[in-house]
């Protein structure tokens, strides 16, 4: 059976948190769901721009390509995370799965009008909008002024933050703080500015000092939350 609204997962961190609960059998009649499998593509600027998405499981990444065909990864998306411009033009920007992923698509136009019915849903993704105005801010600076060490701890930071299950307040019956990282060595590297050999070398230098396990595939394991929150702050490469 689909999955409706009232029963999604992420709905408590999603913009259509903001909807009542009369409105809910509604935005789940205009949406679908999406399956995709890690590289392939969301969003393409040449497609147009029609449709808006929600994060259901998984990671995406979104990509600008230069004229000369160099590719650079300017964000993530992770569960929870909307995608999309309501009310604004085609974005020349790529979204891709990074990981195989679901997705809860809408027709753009349709959403634009749930925008307009529903002040809460409106005013909950400007603020949604402006809080990824003033991340995507903080990690230009990261790039600009953070040491390798940093910028990959910060990375990690993000990413455990972001995708590792939680147990609610019981502390003890919490897991262990280990993902797969949503991106290879080189798309990491692409993302923060560095050669695959930097991030490979700084994550060996990660492991031996303790803060981190590298496990098989894209597998880590954070040993030491404080010295990996410290490493992002404050480093030396």
């Amino acid at each position: 059976m689909r999955p409706t609204c009232r029963t999604c997962a992420i709905r408590p961190s999603a913009v259509c948190r903001a909807l009542p609960p009369e409105a809910l059998d509604q935005i789940n009649r205009l949406s679908h769901r999406k399956h995709l499998t890690a590289g392939r593509t969301l969003f393409a600027a040449e497609d147009g721009d029609h449709t808006v998405a929600t994060v259901l499981a998984g990671v995406a990444k979104t990509s600008v390509t230069s004229a000369d065909g160099r590719t650079q990864i300017v964000g993530l998306h992770f569960p929870g995370d909307f995608i999309g411009r309501p009310h604004a033009a085609g974005s020349a920007n790529m979204v891709e799965a990074a990981t195989d992923m679901d997705v809860c698509l809408f027709d753009k136009s349709r959403f634009e009008a749930l925008l307009r019915e529903h002040d809460g849903l409106s005013r909950l993704l400007m603020a949604r909008m402006t809080e990824d105005l003033d991340a995507a801010r903080q990690w230009m600076f990261l790039l600009g002024h953070k040491s390798a060490a940093e910028r990959l701890a910060s990375f990690i930071a993000l990413c455990i933050d972001r995708l590792e299950p939680r147990c609610g307040a019981d502390t003890e019956a919490k897991p262990a703080s280990r993902i797969d990282l949503p991106l290879s060595r080189t798309e990491i590297g692409h993302f923060l500015g560095l050669t695959i050999e930097t991030v490979s070398r700084v994550l060996r230098r990660l492991q031996t000092a303790g803060v981190i396990e590298i496990e098989s595939g894209r597998g880590i394991r954070v040993v030491d939350r404080e010295a990996l929150a410290a490493t992002a702050s404050a480093a030396t490469d």
